[in-house]
């Protein structure tokens, strides 16, 4: 696929980058200001840019929608006790706490992807309901009067590597979903798709995560511009006098969304946001890391945001003054004039109340002003043919005030400025968060056996009479893994796919544990007997031929099961899944925590990691076995344990050992290959069909009888 990344060096980008530094001198803003304006014009000029794209109608609703919502397919908001979409009750939280949601960035892949050989595509169309259900929930939004986004990931080679090209897919995934336009993720434009795009979904827009040249801004309507996603210029942010956003300044219609994933108190991006006439992305739960904004940041947020849509036009086509000068210390606004209004957008820099004096002008008789955040009527100065606005505002407050005849006043307006007074008495100004603690399900005890009588094809595993230190590790990732102290637990290793580790200490009960893992062949024999039907099937043993395992397959792992699945044949079978400790202790051979089952140097001749095209017999690798005989501990399919977490916006467990399945093409895809005894992945819980995966199983545990030492 033809595709053009934002950040390619050239004379317009080189000029300005993303945010444009102003003087810090109030005298020299009106020569920056016109240098700006030139440069601007030239630059159009030289582009041959007209702007069509956003002067057609269908793709008005762009330059208007100022909230995105990036919803991760996961949350459990999203759907409903039998796993239907239920997109009304997950957005009610959004829409109260943050002032309303525009555009939803519906989100099924990363982290999860590549731990098989699924798609991208197929990530969308193995959620409930499939592409039907997916145009349903974008129907529903849509009468919402909001927007639906699907996600392309680039960086995903699997469907050209099964001969089926982007372009094709992402076409037929617009087409039967009626998708209003494609998210980018980490890149700026894919050349020629958009002209494609409008065949099948005229209006359908992209969004960019990344910030986009000027010569692509008649092909992109929206753009994320992040903080410190450019490590040269993410001081700009923090300075003194706010700064421009350059695609602002060369299209005011091009919707830009400001936001900063991982942190909590976000003032000088929401006031880069207002001055700029930016939007912003409400996204909470951060591929699997929850990350809530502090209360004042969302109470601003809830105020400004209705004043954004409501004024829509002011910040699209009025006249911009940026810079506008302003008489009170540290305040800055912008100015924006549409006919005879006036909008400005106001920002405290202060970490301190502030009150005074903040501009004047000339009375035109007739006109009059008001608060728009506070909801309320100004009483301006009236002396000498001029008028002098006042204010007071809070530490890093964001103020509006509209200047409007007073023959322009409606019912409409007067009913607009009662909720916004409405939202002001309500805010609150607190900047303290609280991060939700994931809640462990609690493991239910099997019936406890004598060492010497554990269940045919178990193994009686030794453990320590005192408590044990295990150190456990994971690949840094943006999903995160365990949070630990009072950190996003994405925030506590920064280093993106550095291995990091935590140790936990544990008290370990006499266990044995099945020497295999669950076969195919198993599997199909609970079935028979058990007379099991998981509530959804999508995807429940997908790999079958006409409900039986594939013939020599039989002592193959059996995968495309879920959680649930498996402890429906764990219970079945009077055992349960084991715990993280007990796994690891068991692969570890106990205190004499060895790196790998075999030992502490790895040896791809005794385990499944990738050299065969698929999962293995349970019983190939003799030597890979740990000292009391256990079978692929590393390798062959990942494995399910009984650590199902939930912190109020995610499900999930850990996965251990590692897979068969390798695909190196990106630093994105979930972690792949055999691993070491110590390491988890983070598995994030959807719902069935996307859940169930062809390289996840399971293996047994029971408990023991305690014998007094």
């Amino acid at each position: 696929m033809g595709i053009a990344f934002g950040q390619q060096k050239n004379a317009l980008s080189e000029k300005y980058y993303q945010l444009i530094e102003a003087p810090t001198a109030p005298d020299k803003w009106d020569a920056w200001r016109s240098e700006l304006r030139a440069w601007k014009d030239s630059t159009l000029r030289s582009l041959n840019y007209k702007g069509e794209n956003y002067r057609q109608p269908n793709y008005k609703w762009a330059s208007s929608a100022y909230a995105t919502y990036f919803l991760m397919a996961n949350e459990t908001s999203l759907y409903d006790k039998n796993g239907a979409y239920d997109i009304k009750n997950c957005l009610k939280k959004y829409e109260a706490n943050y002032g309303g949601v525009d555009v939803v960035v519906l989100w099924p892949t990363y982290p999860q992807l590549g731990f098989d050989n699924r798609t991208q595509y197929s990530f969308y169309r193995n959620l409930p309901g499939g592409v039907a259900g997916l145009k349903q929930l974008c129907n529903e939004l849509n009468q919402l009067g909001k927007k639906l986004m699907i996600a392309y990931n680039p960086w995903d080679n699997i469907a050209r590597n099964q001969g089926k090209t982007d372009e094709d897919e992402l076409l037929d995934l617009l087409t039967e979903t009626g998708a209003d336009g494609v998210y980018l993720d980490t890149i700026s434009n894919v050349e020629g798709f958009f002209q494609t795009m409008q065949r099948s979904n005229p209006g359908a827009i992209f969004q960019s995560e990344i910030p986009i040249r000027p010569e692509v801004l008649n092909q992109v309507h929206q753009s994320w511009l992040e903080v410190g996603w450019n490590e040269r210029y993410k001081n700009l942010e923090f300075g003194e006098v706010p700064v421009l956003v350059r695609n602002r300044w060369l299209e005011q219609r091009h919707m830009i969304y400001r936001l900063s994933r991982f942190n909590h108190e976000q003032s000088m991006l929401l006031q880069n946001a207002w001055i700029n006439g930016c939007g912003i992305v409400i996204w909470e739960n951060v591929f699997g890391t929850v990350n809530e904004v502090n209360p004042r940041d969302r109470s601003l947020l809830r105020a400004m945001l209705p004043i954004q849509r409501r004024y829509s036009q002011f910040f699209t086509e009025g006249t911009w003054t940026p810079l506008f000068p302003i008489q009170l210390n540290r305040v800055f606004a912008s100015r924006w004039q549409l006919g005879k209004s006036t909008l400005w957008t106001i920002v405290n820099r202060q970490e301190q109340w502030t009150t005074g004096k903040l501009f004047e002008q000339d009375d035109v008789p007739g006109v009059r002003y008001f608060d728009l955040m506070a909801g309320k009527e100004l009483k301006p100065g009236r002396a000498n043919g001029k008028v002098s606005l006042y204010a007071e505002y809070g530490p890093k407050a964001i103020g509006s005030i509209l200047a409007v005849a007073d023959s322009e006043l409606t019912d409409d307006f007067l009913s607009f400025l009662k909720k916004q007074a409405d939202t002001h008495k309500q805010a609150d100004y607190s900047t303290t968060f609280h991060l939700p603690k994931p809640h462990l399900k609690p493991v239910a005890a099997t019936q406890r056996y004598a060492k010497n009588n554990v269940p045919k094809g178990m193994v009686a595993i030794p453990v320590s009479i005192d408590s044990v230190r295990l150190t456990f590790s994971f690949r840094q990732r943006e999903c995160g893994f365990y949070p630990i102290g009072n950190f996003v637990d994405y925030s506590y290793s920064q280093a993106r796919n550095e291995i990091t580790t935590g140790e936990v200490i544990v008290k370990l009960r006499p266990f044995a544990m099945d020497e295999t893992l669950v076969t195919n062949a198993q599997f199909a024999q609970f079935l028979k007997a058990s007379h099991y039907q998981p509530q959804q099937r999508e995807n429940f043993l997908k790999h079958w031929v006409n409900n039986a395992p594939p013939a020599g397959q039989e002592n193959f792992p059996v995968v495309w099961v879920t959680l649930d699945d498996a402890r429906a044949y764990a219970k079945w079978a009077g055992k349960r899944l084991p715990t993280e400790a007990e796994w690891q202790w068991a692969a570890q051979n106990g205190s004499s925590q060895t790196r790998y089952p075999w030992g502490n140097t790895f040896d791809s001749t005794v385990v499944n990691t990738g050299q065969w095209a698929g999962a293995t017999a349970v019983n190939r690798f003799d030597k890979g076995r740990t000292k009391q005989g256990l079978y692929d501990m590393s390798g062959n399919v990942w494995q399910l344990t009984e650590s199902e977490r939930t912190d109020g916006y995610n499900r999930f467990c850990i996965l251990r050992g590692g897979a068969w399945y390798v695909n190196r093409a990106s630093e994105w895809y979930a972690d792949q290959g055999a691993q070491d005894t110590s390491f988890g992945a983070k598995y994030l819980l959807t719902w069935p069909g996307l859940d169930r995966c062809a390289t996840v199983g399971f293996r047994c545990v029971v408990d023991e009888q305690v014998v007094n030492q």
